[in-house]
């Protein structure tokens, strides 16, 4: 297996906008080791506090939300807390993956739901009121996430431009 490069020419293809997986393939590498080799650099510091913030909501576990990962709602639902969380390494498809959900939000006056025994398993169900301004049904018996973690959950107050 290929050694992966240099800290600076991964961080340079990493916010180039290459995905672990077309980085691991360039190198002989896992996408695993990419992510890991990132994280340590620091670059995944807000992709690891929407994983943390995920992972107390839904437990993978217990879950089997990683199952799960790979579908769009998902991946707009984690850029929208990349964005309120203020990521600024965001590539433009992200942000609009961001905008997107706040948008059907918005729109359908609803919350994101993790449901994993149903057909489509992250479902946009209607907002009740124990949801509050969270732009998720947070499971019951789950502690929040507090400070911005959990500023990060609420839908802004005017849409985001």
């Amino acid at each position: 297996m290929t050694k992966l490069p240099q800290n600076s020419i991964l961080k340079r293809l990493s916010e180039t906008g290459y995905s672990d997986a077309r980085i691991a393939d360039m190198y002989g590498a896992t996408p695993q080791a990419v992510n890991a080799r990132l994280v340590a650099m620091g670059l995944r510091r807000y992709r690891q506090k929407v994983t943390g913030i995920l992972e107390r909501a839904w437990p993978t576990s217990e879950t089997g939300r990683g199952d799960f990962v790979n579908l769009n709602r998902y991946r707009d639902l984690c850029c929208f807390l990349r964005w309120r969380l203020g990521d600024p390494d965001m590539t433009a498809n992200q942000v609009r993956g961001a905008k997107r959900f706040e948008r059907t939000v918005r729109e359908r006056n609803s919350v994101l739901d993790f449901q994993p025994e149903a057909d489509e398993p992250w479902l946009f169900v209607p907002r009740i009121e124990s949801d509050g301004r969270m732009v998720i049904r947070w499971p019951q018996g789950r502690e929040l996430p507090e400070g911005e973690l959990r500023a990060a959950l609420d839908l802004p107050e005017e849409p985001q431009e």
